[in-house]
């Protein structure tokens, strides 16, 4: 009696372990850990030349210019190998036109962008490589199809393994369609990614409310193009932007429906990937997912859409594409910069320095966004005594002076800094350095000494 007492009690125990994590707890979103590449299916790489149709037109920027599925599967080490875990596509539905907005069947492939085969083979080669793939459509233009959304959504997240949805222009539809929509996809797979733009840039807050696992933040991407297309301009504006938002919005510089920031730049005769660097390093440090829209890495230049769209070109200097590596990969091994709090230690006319903290893990960023060399004295008060500071970017290390931490930085650069124990001189190491030639000297002497002997 006493042994089925026991067993009674230890049953809901059982029964807990028994069940799987997410049947007790909903898994954690995560979609602020993400790094995200969209990309414009005909515009990025032409995978398959069969199918690109008599409309193919490289010189009609409304034309369509050979991009497929299968070009961006022959192309998912490339972008892995930038750092970027999700990819977000263009529309990949059969339409008239390749940007999918006047869509004809939303359960088809276009056809010049390949199968139902192609899609399943894409997504099933990004999850070996633990990439996301999210599809793309656009709100405004599915509100004669409004009623059948979720069942067509939800058909493709069953034929193709997708892992979620970038939905444009959310604001098109009523809050209580998004309600009901999100509730029921959830339902069928909670941990599927919903990230949403929004036309008026009004209650961003009100939408992640519904449940949208993000949206994008139009502001950051007005105030960034306003502060990094120029030099020894202030970050007062974007400084303001980012304070006010959180880990719960997505940060661009530009996307399918703006001019490129390359173009500002150029216009005010700037360089474009200089410009870009400044403006990635302060996207990829500061909280929000970033969205990097496609051939950013290579200064991809263009006009206010379809100008913004023209063929990525693979061929161009790997330059930035080995500083978005460096980004992505600080970004990753430092939980402070997806997840800290944001607090700025100085600025002034385009120099900056920031801190980043969670969880007794703290960063500096410091970027010079000038025309001229800069040298600030940041108290060691605000970093900590006695500390290491390492660069993973440039590669820059310095310690504290007078109680003081000196950041110099070249014009138009910037540095993420670990704070780290200061080591001081590593006497082992220089011990090996002073051993093993004294020995060596030691040898040669006796050697010599044995070899007169033996003369004699």
């Amino acid at each position: 009696m006493y042994k089925q007492r026991i067993l009674f009690l230890l049953i809901p125990f059982l029964l807990f372990y028994a069940l799987p994590v997410s049947a007790v707890k909903k898994e954690e979103n995560k979609w602020h850990e993400e790094l995200v590449y969209y990309l414009e299916i005909d515009r990025f790489n032409n995978g398959d030349v069969t199918n690109d149709g008599s409309d193919f037109n490289l010189n009609d920027p409304l034309g369509y210019h050979g991009g497929d599925l299968k070009g961006i599967t022959n192309k998912l080490d490339y972008l892995q190998e930038m750092g970027f875990s999700t990819i977000i596509l263009s529309p990949v539905f059969n339409a008239k036109d390749p940007t999918g907005e006047q869509v004809e069947n939303f359960k088809e492939v276009d056809e010049h962008f390949g199968s139902l085969k192609d899609m399943q083979q894409l997504t099933k080669e990004a999850h070996e490589r633990e990439m996301k793939v999210l599809m793309s459509f656009n709100a405004y233009h599915v509100q004669y199809l409004k009623d059948d959304l979720i069942d067509v959504v939800s058909w493709w997240v069953s034929e193709s393994e997708i892992d979620g949805y970038y939905i444009d222009k959310v604001d098109t539809l009523e809050p209580d369609f998004w309600k009901l929509f999100i509730q029921t996809v959830k339902k069928e797979n909670e941990n599927l990614y919903l990230v949403g733009s929004i036309l008026h840039n009004a209650h961003l807050s009100a939408y992640k409310e519904l449940g949208f696992d993000s949206i994008l933040n139009e502001l950051f991407f007005k105030t960034s193009s306003e502060t990094f297309t120029d030099v020894d301009l202030p970050f007062t504006s974007i400084s303001e932007v980012v304070k006010n938002s959180s880990t719960a919005f997505s940060n661009y510089l530009d996307m399918t429906n703006t001019a490129r920031f390359t173009l500002k730049a150029t216009e005010n005769a700037q360089h474009p990937g200089v410009r870009l660097k400044m403006a990635l390093s302060y996207m990829y440090s500061t909280p929000g997912t970033p969205i990097v829209y496609y051939g950013t890495e290579i200064a991809l230049n263009g006009g206010k859409p379809p100008e913004n769209k023209p063929l990525m070109n693979f061929q161009s200097d790997e330059e930035l594409i080995d500083y978005i590596a460096k980004l992505a990969k600080a970004r990753k091994s430092l939980p402070s910069l997806t997840k800290g709090d944001y607090t700025v230690l100085y600025e002034k006319a385009g120099m900056i320095i920031f801190k980043r903290t969670y969880k007794g893990e703290s960063v500096i960023v410091a970027m010079n966004n000038t025309s001229q060399s800069q040298n600030v004295s940041i108290p060691a008060e605000e970093i900590g005594n006695e500390k290491e500071l390492r660069g993973l970017i440039i590669g820059d290390i310095f310690h504290e002076e007078n109680r003081h931490y000196p950041f110099i930085l070249d014009r138009e650069t910037a540095e993420i800094y670990e704070i780290k124990e200061k080591t001081g001189l590593n006497l082992p190491f220089i011990s090996v350095f002073l051993i093993v030639p004294l020995l060596f000297v030691v040898f040669l002497v006796v050697a010599y000494k044995r070899g007169k002997r033996n003369e004699e």
